[in-house]
């Protein structure tokens, strides 16, 4: 017996059966947001009239504990979208669970939900007066900002793109949700200023705000001066701010004579800050206008000392907060004797530092007299007379490989009774020389800088610690002793030269099963793999693979050295490949049974089209690349692709339209929800499109596909939602 109910929104139905055999059941089906859901109901007896009463199951009758269970499968917003304002019953259990009309969750909810509440949530009453916390922006597509924003113009109309840029032009704005305490948003692309303003001023413009979290693409600090202007001119109730970059290249910046112009103020409620800056100079303007700061974790991209750009004096003659409790140096880089700009810094905190974190790279050129090493970290530590917690990561250049002799002497430095039973207790640290980079390597255990990739060689294996592993209970498994510094890290590049043959030992040492979804990094084409290795260890811990293919590889391609990499890591779901690496496997991978069994579990796809220089390279490729991957049965689980590094230049993407088409007319080949084109070196236009949407039918399997096209200078995306008949 079949109930449609027209109260759940689009698709969305409910299903009823009776199975009355050894086990009684009632069968419950359920399509929100177009996933499927069967709840079973059981009973221990079943008589005539109970049979007829649960046949006339109402949707209002199944338990809110069934329900909660199942929107545990569902993104916030999909729940609400799919069950707000049904009835009291769904209102009061998405108030208490889900925080209907106060917090907003955009990420990683269907198109149907993004759409419908960008359009309602501005207006509706309940949530422009209740909304409190906002979350929206994803790695994974880039239309849920402006698809918001659109949807907050159109509503509210209180501003357009037409109105003028300047600051002083949003003043006199009211903020969209009064209510607003935090702003959690995630820039995957170049925002123009419109779009910057309207959130800084106009949505996280209220007085009620305590927490603004923004990572963005590295083109966004652009922004810079508008991201410090609402921060110092608008959010003066702030605690916590946050306000990263994708990448290390780049950082924002804030001048000293622009606060002045500008009238800037101390800031004396922000306690917390997290933040990517360009320079030093910018941290100590920032230091100086943030009296009551408790906690600081900054990246500073350049590097000190390369450049003659610190201005000692301003250093000098600014102020600093005098309460400082963490200080987290992310990135922190320094050229040649100017390793005194770091303890300068660290000094100003000696009577209130409570945790230090120090990532820090010496470009000391080998000079051992001046390395930053263990003696000079321990001497500046002991000056904080109440640090209670410690950790770093330590690499100093060396134009020549160091002697045993001198890692000796590194390592010793930590054999000191400062670090082996001093006022931090005993520290673990390991040293080791990267000799393809030609970094030393010095690292405290455990490993805690998640956001800072490591890079190793084979001479992993002959890393020294200054603590005597067997005295502490460690075995001789590597994959045990280097346990914590796999545990703290998200990335890994290992480097290897084209002829070495590598270890055995290396990947026990890159095992550990307790830790998952960590990304590794591979050379192409470099490094011989020890003989039948799959069949002895299993890497299960790597979800993300990188294939680097580095501009100076010129051996013949071997697809049986990617077999045997591929047959060691049997969880990878994530894919970066470059066009020319996947030109190989088109060529002689079609029938390997390897690579068919590991693309099959591929759910995300990067491909890196920077060796597409012409438009001959493009086409002689289009056809049979796109053949290759959109193809449902290589494929069965992609569901993001995006072609990364496409440089328009020698009009390589002039036919840019077939590319697409050729997707979207291939809809029954693949299950693909997010597509992206990324440019670089853009010469000229790259397409006519406009962003919009559109509808396909398809007929195998009969189905609408709903697409929303989102079109700027540097990219196009596309995000596709399929709606089964």
């Amino acid at each position: 017996m079949n109930h449609d109910h027209s109260y759940i929104r689009g698709q969305d139905y409910f299903h009823l059966t009776v199975n009355i055999n050894k086990v009684h059941f009632v069968s419950t089906v359920l399509s929100i947001s177009g996933r499927l859901f069967k709840v079973y109901i059981y009973i221990d007896y079943i008589e005539y009239e109970i049979i007829r009463m649960l046949m006339m199951l109402q949707l209002e009758h199944i338990s809110n504990e069934i329900f909660l269970c199942i929107w545990d499968y569902l993104s916030s917003a999909d729940v609400i979208y799919s069950f707000s304002n049904l009835n009291n019953r769904f209102n009061s259990l998405l108030s208490e669970f889900y925080g209907l009309y106060k917090q907003l969750d955009l990420r990683d909810c269907s198109l149907a939900a993004c759409r419908f509440l960008s359009s309602v949530v501005p207006t509706m009453a309940e949530w422009h007066l209740n909304l409190t916390v906002l979350k929206m922006g994803s790695r994974g597509r880039c239309s849920e900002v402006n698809l918001f924003i659109d949807g907050l113009v159109k509503s509210c109309g209180y501003i357009s793109k037409d109105t003028s840029r300047s600051l002083m032009a949003y003043k006199h704005i009211k903020p969209i949700f009064p209510q607003l305490v935090a702003l959690h948003i995630y820039l995957p692309r170049l925002f123009d200023a419109y779009v910057i303003d309207t959130l800084l001023f106009v949505i996280a413009g209220g007085t009620k705000m305590r927490t603004f979290i923004c990572d963005t693409c590295p083109t966004q600090v652009q922004h810079s001066k508008t991201f410090f202007h609402w921060l110092f001119q608008c959010s003066i109730n702030l605690i916590r701010y946050t306000l990263q970059s994708s990448q290390t290249e780049d950082g924002f910046e804030l001048s000293y004579e622009h606060t002045i112009v500008n009238n800037y103020i101390q800031h004396y409620s922000l306690v917390h800050l997290k933040i990517d800056i360009l320079n030093l100079n910018t941290l100590y303007i920032l230091m100086h206008y943030l009296p009551q700061l408790l906690h600081l974790d900054v990246n500073i991209s350049s590097v000190i000392g390369r450049t003659n750009d610190i201005n000692q004096n301003l250093i000098t003659k600014l102020d600093y907060p005098k309460k400082l409790r963490v200080l987290i140096l992310r990135h922190f880089q320094v050229a040649g004797p100017n390793c005194i700009y770091l303890e300068q810094l660290v000094d100003k905190y000696k009577n209130t530092l409570e945790e230090f974190s120090l990532f820090f790279v010496h470009f000391c050129d080998g000079e051992f007299d001046i390395c930053f090493d263990g003696h000079r970290l321990a001497t500046l530590c002991a000056r904080l007379i109440h640090l209670q917690v410690l950790h770093f990561s330590i690499q100093l250049q060396f134009l020549v490989p160091p002697s045993r002799q001198i890692l000796d002497g590194f390592i010793k430095a930590f054999r000191t009774s400062f670090w082996l039973d001093g006022p931090l207790g005993q520290m673990r640290v390991c040293v080791n020389y990267h000799r393809v980079v030609d970094y030393v390597q010095i690292f405290s255990l455990p490993y805690t800088f998640f956001d800072n990739p490591l890079s190793r060689a084979t001479d992993l294996i002959d890393t020294l610690f200054n603590t005597d592993e067997k005295m502490q209970g460690m075995t001789n498994d590597l994959s045990v002793v280097f346990k914590s510094l796999w545990r703290g890290m998200k990335r890994i590049y290992m480097c290897f030269l084209e002829k070495e043959k590598i270890p055995i030992s290396i990947f026990h040492a890159l095992q550990c099963p307790s830790s998952q979804g960590k990304t590794l990094g591979i050379p192409v084409m470099k490094g011989i793999l020890p003989n039948d290795i799959p069949s002895r260890i299993q890497l299960t811990h790597f979800t993300s693979l990188q294939l680097l293919w580095a501009s100076d590889t010129t051996i013949d391609y071997d697809i049986q050295h990617i077999i045997g990499w591929i047959r060691l890591l049997p969880n990878i779901k994530i894919l970066f490949v470059s066009t020319r690496e996947l030109s190989y496997w088109i060529t002689n991978g079609y029938d390997n049974q390897y690579l068919q069994a590991f693309l099959e579990h591929i759910n995300r796809l990067y491909i890196d089209c920077s060796f597409i220089v012409n438009e001959h390279l493009n086409e002689e490729l289009m056809n049979p690349l796109l053949s290759f991957i959109i193809n449902k049965q290589r494929f069965p689980r992609l569901e993001y692709l995006r072609f990364v590094e496409c440089k328009h230049t020698s009009s390589a993407w002039c036919d840019i339209n077939k590319w697409i088409d050729y997707i979207l007319t291939h809809m029954d080949k693949h299950q693909l929800k997010h597509l992206w084109f990324s440019f670089i070196d853009k010469g000229q236009q790259l397409t006519d499109m406009k962003t919009g949407d559109e509808i396909i039918t398809n007929n195998n399997p009969p189905c609408i596909i709903d697409i929303h096209r989102f079109v700027s200078e540097d990219h196009i995306s596309f995000w596709m939602e399929r709606k089964f008949k």
